[in-house]
């Protein structure tokens, strides 16, 4: 009786002290290396900006056909972008923690739900690399991986799927086989169970999966998975949130990052890049690619419930502030906003709105007084750009909160300049 009573004291003073350091996490779950430094940079770095440690999930190798293949004189194609991922990582977390540079991490590999997957470990950011087949942009897969892809896993039209490598001489390790969607989607949970922080609520970023009206005309691979990360927290994971993007299609669209926000993601995008650029490869810094860079796009998909049990992760995080208030829920409303912003000059911020209604936008300075309260109608949940006409009249840092029907909130801080 006692040793039970001493593990639930330990347990509640866990969760207490995990949410007073205010330590979060959120995991971008996506097919390609480059997915999320090209459709979802400013959310990833919104997050370690505010102390999240984030999680990195590339479901496939992104080998465009060639395996294990090299053909450049450096190394392998997919290890190329890989490490350029790797790269990316390492500026948002330099960036985020404001910390000196330390040198890139080397891989290590970690047996998951009974399967080895190569992992990264840098500052406030892991990286996980499932290394399966890249799937083509329709899904039927490439001869060179005997046409696997995620599609056909989830739809059942293969039974497993393999990981590139796994049948070279010598196989390229580590090596592991998904018997089933299920499989796969049971590995990823089990990576989030990982790496969740007790007593807190987490994101997922990832490929919106209506390619009907909203996302459409996306990769194959990325619509997998958005899917195979909403099937992970599907059941018993209600503390998880899902934010779907717009990845393909957002070039279609008007720019609606800061220009901070637009130089952030052309550098992560330009890391990545750069390992292929190192194995001599031909990178993927062309007109194309450079559209997506200035515009993020998404949409709420669920909002979080509760909060993650008990249970050790593996990782650490950084800490962070809570933003949300009694009684409001936080979630994700801010795409982008002017950073840095200046005295009697406007602010911008781009919202995307998680229901239609009332968005009011409230400045407070460090001491807790409003300075300004702006209340907008929101007719629809398509994105927007909300104007604050010189709102600030004094140099210092601020907090702007946005509350969509006094339910739900996002906090950012300014620096006014």
């Amino acid at each position: 009786m006692l040793k039970r009573l001493r593990l639930l004291l330990i347990i509640g003073f866990c969760a207490v002290l995990f949410k007073a350091n205010g330590q979060t996490v959120a995991f971008s779950i996506q097919a390609h290396q480059d997915d999320w430094q090209l459709f979802m940079s400013s959310r990833v770095i919104a997050d370690m900006t505010a102390g999240a440690k984030m999680v990195f999930i590339t479901l496939t190798a992104g080998d465009e056909s060639c395996g294990a293949c090299s053909y450049g004189g450096g190394g392998p194609f997919y290890l190329g972008r890989e490490i350029g991922a790797v790269n990316s990582a390492k500026f948002a977390a330099d960036l985020t923690t404001g910390t000196a540079p330390l040198d890139l991490p080397t891989a290590t590999t970690v047996a998951i739900n009974g399967h080895n997957i190569t992992k990264y470990t840098y500052k406030n950011t892991v990286n996980y690399f499932l290394r399966l087949p890249d799937g083509n942009l329709n899904g039927n897969g490439f001869p060179n991986n005997n046409n696997q892809s995620l599609n056909k896993l989830r739809t059942g039209a293969i039974a497993s799927i393999s990981t590139i490598g796994i049948n070279d001489i010598p196989a390229l390790t580590p090596t592991a086989t998904y018997t089933g969607w299920s499989d796969l989607t049971n590995t990823i949970k089990a990576i989030i169970n990982a790496e969740k922080i007790t007593g807190t609520q987490s994101w997922i970023h990832t490929a919106h999966d209506n390619t009907s009206t909203y996302n459409i005309n996306d990769h194959s691979d990325h619509t997998n998975s958005g899917l195979a990360a909403q099937a992970a927290v599907s059941s018993g994971m209600a503390w998880v949130g899902v934010n779907g993007f717009m990845d393909y299609q957002s070039s279609a669209y008007g720019a609606n990052l800061s220009e901070t926000d637009h130089e952030n993601a052309s550098i992560l995008f330009g890391l990545e890049v750069l390992g292929m650029t190192e194995n001599q490869y031909q990178n993927d810094f062309s007109s194309g690619h450079q559209g997506w860079l200035p515009v993020d796009l998404f949409q709420v998909i669920r909002n979080p419930s509760g909060t993650a049990p008990f249970a050790p992760g593996t990782g650490g995080g950084s800490p962070g502030s809570d933003n949300t208030d009694p009684g409001l829920t936080k979630i994700p409303l801010v795409i982008s906003m002017t950073s840095p912003a200046f005295i009697n000059k406007d602010i911008m911020i781009s919202i995307s709105p998680y229901e239609q209604g009332e968005l009011t936008t409230v400045i407070f300075d460090m001491t807790g007084n409003k300075i300004f309260e702006l209340k907008t109608k929101v007719p629809a949940k398509d994105a927007f750009t909300l104007v604050l006409k010189s709102p600030v009249k004094a140099k210092g840092i601020y907090l702007i909160k946005n509350i969509i029907n006094n339910t739900f909130i996002e906090t950012r801080k300014v620096v006014v300049e």
